[in-house]
């Protein structure tokens, strides 16, 4: 869900598409990042929300309505709405036949759901910072110089040898970089292949523009660490 100055208010369905009633407890939390790039949530007062608990029963759907508290800021400010399943209690005949079963799993379904308040004027850049290799592995940290969230489709390490063939190529798969942070990814070249490179390209692709980097491939990156005694 997107916020903003114009729009503060907004809702989300939870249908019941099974055969028994589902009860879920619903919570918001403020969605922020640590220095490695994890998300971290924080209790917040910023959304407000209505129901705190409800019960959806079979083939119905029912709506969570949010709404924004005080004024839009500079920044992009980030949420996460937390709808998380209640276990029931098992019906008598359900747990005749539990009690034959040496062994269950029980799943409550718990989603999280982004809300973005985004700023009167959004920017959105990026670039690659902390590129680095060393003991075959090659780093580089995403750091998101904007004031509102980038999300990244993907990360591409290729390595090339002198005459520009690619001899090595692994992608990773992006996650959001909040305003602000930097989050780091990483890719391991094999032994038999690191020796005959004489760069890495990264590519950082996101939603609407891409970063490039590249790092010169030095014999000694390839080697491992060496143990001390």
């Amino acid at each position: 869900m997107e916020l903003g100055a114009n729009v503060k208010s907004g809702a989300f369905s939870v249908l019941n598409s099974g055969s028994d009633k589902l009860d879920v407890q619903i919570s918001v939390m403020e969605w922020t990042q640590d220095d490695s790039g994890r998300d971290v949530y924080g209790e917040t007062r910023d959304v407000v929300f209505f129901p705190k608990i409800m019960t959806v029963a079979p083939n119905e759907q029912r709506a969570i309505r949010i709404g924004l508290k005080g004024p839009t800021s500079l920044r992009e400010k980030t949420y996460r709405l937390f709808i998380e399943e209640i276990p029931t209690k098992k019906k008598p005949q359900d747990l005749a036949v539990a009690e034959k079963i040496t062994a269950r799993l029980t799943i409550a379904v718990r989603y999280a759901i982004p809300i973005f308040v985004r700023p009167a004027r959004p920017q959105e850049s990026g670039v690659l910072e902390k590129v680095e290799m060393a003991a075959g592995r090659i780093r580089a940290a995403v750091k998101n110089t904007g004031n509102v969230r980038i999300k990244l489709q993907s990360v591409v390490f290729r390595g090339k040898d002198a005459a520009g063939r690619e001899l090595f190529s692994q992608e990773v798969a992006g996650w959001y970089v909040l305003h602000g942070m930097s989050r780091p990814y990483e890719a391991t070249v094999p032994p038999d292949l690191c020796q005959n490179l004489a760069h890495i390209e990264i590519e950082a692709e996101a939603e609407n523009f891409t970063m490039n980097g590249t790092v010169p491939v030095q014999k000694e990156m390839c080697q491992p660490l060496r143990k001390d005694n």
